[in-house]
């Protein structure tokens, strides 16, 4: 028996933890699979009810002193929303939520569904850490990164490049949320492409060209995923000169996405400098 021999090696805590188990046996083991296989099927059925759950990631917080004093009973204390999503196999993302009123202590929330919807949980959990605006890093500072965003698209939905103002955050971003769409991932075209910012529009939007001869670093884009209906919907609507056509990306995908008539750039500004046109937008912002 290691344990027994080498007591003094072990953490305390730990110890009083792995101790614990000499009051169980084998049938008390299988007796608890049991119990448990009987709680996993229940559960198949609520499952029916609902697309997933948000709970708290622990019912309270405590300081590293509170924990110190009595680890084993506080830790079982966060354990109480989270553990059985491990003993009953479902899928969790833990996201921050934000903090406690002097901005000190954390608060967190987890999204539960059944085994294997990690992806599925992924963008809601995405967009509930940008909202918390809670940062990253020890000083709250560093920002989540764009390129971050990556969300597999379904079999039954469409992907469409966006360049301008369908961009997240963008004025005209609601036309895609508003028929069901999603955003997959960020990006950039392939470097012979050139965007300008066209005159006249409103609200403001680029035209995006692409130039064989140009070698450039290309231009930012996002790729969202709307229903069949929707897209053709949308497309539909699409005023010139802008229209859809394929758009070679930095990874060698050709993508149905915004371009440009190429006499509507004739007189406009060429903006390829800033490398999209949330740099552009950004620019203009501060130099009024």
């Amino acid at each position: 028996d290691f344990l027994a021999s080498n007591a003094d090696d072990f953490n305390p805590t730990v110890r009083a933890i792995i101790e614990g188990a000499k009051g169980y046996d084998a049938v008390a083991v299988f007796e608890g699979k049991y119990r448990l296989e009987a709680l996993r099927q229940k559960t198949k059925v609520e499952w029916e009810k609902v697309d997933f759950l948000m709970l708290p990631t622990s019912p309270t917080t405590y300081t590293v002193q509170e924990m110190q004093a009595d680890p084993i009973v506080r830790n079982s204390h966060f354990g109480r929303y989270t553990n059985f999503a491990n003993l009953l196999d479902c899928a969790a993302i833990a996201v921050p939520a934000g903090f406690d009123a002097d901005g000190h202590l954390p608060a967190g929330v987890m999204l539960v569904g059944p085994a294997f919807t990690d992806d599925a949980l992924a963008p809601f959990a995405d967009a509930m850490h940008r909202a918390a605006k809670s940062g990253m890093g020890k000083d709250r500072m560093a920002a989540l990164p764009d390129n971050s965003r990556v969300t597999p698209m379904a079999a039954d939905m469409v992907p469409i490049v966006v360049v301008g103002a369908h961009l997240t955050d963008m004025p005209l971003n609601h036309e895609l949320t508003g028929k069901g769409g999603y955003r997959m991932k960020t990006g950039r075209t392939d470097g012979r492409y050139r965007l300008f910012a066209l005159s006249g529009t409103v609200p403001p939007k680029p035209g995006l060209v692409r130039d064989p001869g140009f070698a450039g670093k290309g231009i930012e884009i996002e790729v969202w995923a709307l229903p069949p209906a929707a897209f053709a919907h949308f497309v539909q609507n699409i005023p010139a000169p802008l229209g859809i056509g394929k758009i070679l990306l930095e990874d060698g995908s050709h993508v149905s996405g915004f371009l440009c008539e190429s006499h509507a750039v004739a007189d406009a500004r060429d903006i390829t400098e800033f490398g999209g046109w949330r740099n552009f937008i950004r620019d203009a912002d501060a130099t009024g």
